[in-house]
C-alpha cells in the first residue's frame, strides 16, 4: 500500500544535489557526493490478509529503505558542510526541507509498518 505522501520527489532531490555539487569545483570531482536518494517507497502489507513470508521480505524491504534514506540525509549533510559560502539561502532552505521530508517519510511508513505487524500478530498470535 503506497501514500501519496511517501513518494519520492526526484525533481527537488536531483535540483538539490545539482546545486550543492555546482557550488564548488571540488564537488564536480568528488564521487562520494552523489546523494542517491531510494526511487520508490516499499509496499506494506496488509496485516490481516498477508503471509509470514510477505511480512519478513516486507520488514527487509522497510530497512533496507530507512536506511537509504538514511545515507542520503547523512549525505546531503556532509555537502551543507563541504558546500562554500556562496551556496545561497534558497538551496540551504531546500536542503533542509529535504532532509525533514525524509525524516517524516521514514517514520510514517515506520508507523504504517509497525501497525500492520500488530494487526498481523493479532491474526497470527503464533508469529
Amino acid at each position: 500500500m503506497k501514500h501519496q505522501f511517501l513518494l519520492f520527489k526526484p525533481f527537488l532531490s536531483f535540483l538539490l544535489c545539482g546545486i550543492l555539487s555546482c557550488s564548488s569545483s571540488a564537488f564536480a570531482e568528488e564521487q562520494e557526493n552523489k546523494c542517491l536518494r531510494p526511487e520508490t517507497t516499499p509496499a506494506v502489507p496488509d496485516g490481516r490478509r498477508a503471509s509470514e513470508q510477505e511480512m519478513k521480505s516486507a520488514m527487509t524491504e522497510v530497512r533496507e529503505y530507512l536506511d537509504a534514506n538514511s545515507a542520503f540525509r547523512e549525505c546531503i549533510r556532509k555537502l551543507l558542510k563541504k558546500s562554500n559560502e556562496s551556496t545561497s539561502e534558497a538551496v540551504l532552505q531546500a536542503a533542509m526541507r529535504l532532509i525533514e521530508e525524509t525524516q517524516e517519510t521514514d517514520e510514517l511508513l515506520g508507523d504504517l509498518f509497525n501497525q500492520q505487524v500488530r494487526v498481523y500478530k493479532s491474526v497470527n498470535p503464533a508469529f
